[in-house]
Order: C-alpha cells, then sequence, then structure tokens
C-alpha cells in the first residue's frame, strides 16, 4: 500500500465527502494510518505525495486544471466516484455556498464533465446518490473491497456509525475547538483540513428533488441544456 492516492472525485452534493471519510476510516480500521488528505480544485502540484508508506487521500469536485487531473489519475490506485442529479447538484451549492444560478451551474457541469469522463475506468467505482448509498452499511464493505480489504462486520459498522448524520453533526460542531482547523475570511466558514467536513455540511436534510421547488423553469432548461445525459427521472 505505501505511496498509493486513492481519488475520491464527487459532483456537488453527492454526499462525496461521506465517501471520502469512509475511505480514510477504511485505512485506519486496516491499520493504515499514515494518511495524508488533500482538496484539489486548479493546479496543484505532487511533491508531497508518495512519501514512505503514506496513502494520498484526494478530494475533487471541479479541477480547472487539465495537466493537474492527468497526473493525478496516473497516480491513482483506486477512483471513487459519486454522482447526483444536477438540478439537485445546483439547487445544493445554491443553497449551501449561496451561489448564483450560473456560477453553480458552471461549477456543476465542471464537475459532472470530469465524474462522467472517470466513471466507467477500470479502478473506478461509482455510486450515485439517487439510491441512498450513504444510509447503508452495505456500502462500507463495497468500498472497503474495492480498495482491497476484508473487515469484520463490527469495524464495517463501527465505520458506518462514525459517518452517520448524527456523527456528523456531532463532529462539525466541534470544529472551532479543534486544531489546524481552516476558516474562510470572508463566509466563516470552517474546514477541517484531514475529514474535508465544514461548516457548511451541517444541517442539511439531503432531500431528493428539491430543485422543483426552488428553480425556475427556464433555469431547469438551462440545465438540461448543459447536463442533460446525467437527468434523473
Amino acid at each position: 500500500m505505501a505511496g498509493q492516492v486513492i481519488w475520491c472525485l464527487g459532483m456537488y452534493g453527492s454526499a462525496s465527502t461521506w465517501a471520502f471519510n469512509v475511505v480514510r476510516q477504511i485505512h485506519i480500521a486496516a491499520g493504515q494510518d499514515r494518511l495524508q488528505s488533500h482538496f484539489f480544485s486548479g493546479k496543484h502540484g505532487f511533491e508531497d505525495f508518495g512519501r514512505g508508506n503514506v496513502i494520498d487521500l484526494v478530494k475533487s469536485h471541479e479541477v480547472s486544471d487539465e495537466g493537474t487531473v492527468l497526473e493525478l489519475a496516473a497516480r491513482s490506485a483506486k477512483i471513487l466516484v459519486t454522482m447526483r442529479d444536477p438540478r439537485d447538484a445546483v439547487t445544493s451549492l445554491m443553497l449551501s455556498h449561496g451561489h448564483k444560478f450560473d456560477r453553480a451551474l458552471d461549477f456543476v457541469v465542471a464537475a459532472a464533465d470530469l465524474c462522467r469522463g472517470y466513471a466507467k475506468d477500470r479502478r473506478a467505482k461509482l455510486f450515485q446518490y439517487e439510491t441512498r448509498f450513504f444510509e447503508d452499511p452495505a456500502t462500507v464493505q463495497v468500498i472497503a473491497a474495492h480498495l482491497g480489504y476484508q473487515l469484520p462486520a463490527d469495524a464495517i459498522q463501527t465505520i458506518f456509525d462514525g459517518v452517520s448524520r448524527r456523527a456528523v453533526e456531532k463532529y462539525i460542531a466541534e470544529l472551532p475547538k479543534l486544531r489546524d482547523i481552516l476558516r474562510d475570511p470572508i463566509s466563516g466558514d470552517l474546514l477541517d483540513p484531514k475529514t474535508q467536513w465544514h461548516t457548511h455540511h451541517a444541517g442539511r436534510s439531503g432531500e431528493i428533488g428539491r430543485w422543483k421547488q426552488m428553480l425556475t423553469a427556464e433555469q431547469v432548461k438551462k440545465i438540461e441544456a448543459h447536463a442533460g445525459s446525467l437527468l434523473a427521472g
């Protein structure tokens, strides 16, 4: 396992941070606790990757630099992809980040294109938000197997319990007290770089189909024009 890169790639609002933390906890449960967390969105160097037996866990949505994408893909031993109906992904960005519609759409389309590009990669495992995979402990077992681990049932349940909505809400509430927490100077949003949990991840309902109450007919048509092949039902 020395020097491996695991890439957790997800559309916005697709439970990608949940998946990232499941990957992280699976490695810890398997005794691979020398982990380094990264978040990619643009050009990124790899100078600190592959040191000793450290496993590099990368989380991303869109990545604007093509060279970085190609290098990351070349280095990745395993890829997890999480996708969601782009109408709900846009709605999620508008609600949780306060983005205007056009900005949210740009981010969602860019992330969706990247996810779609790697979803069928031989190293990839794809999860669709609408299946509610994040509510099923069996998903933890599936991810563990994809990563090459066989964990006992009690370890699987412990990991699942640790990423439950209740556990996540409790963890996020403690962010102000933790070390090495980052703060957005404008929004005040807090981030734990190890887990990638933000304060904006708190208080979410995970509702499917919220776009029907939030988006105008014109906005829906615009999403259909840019990401129609990803629409769910």
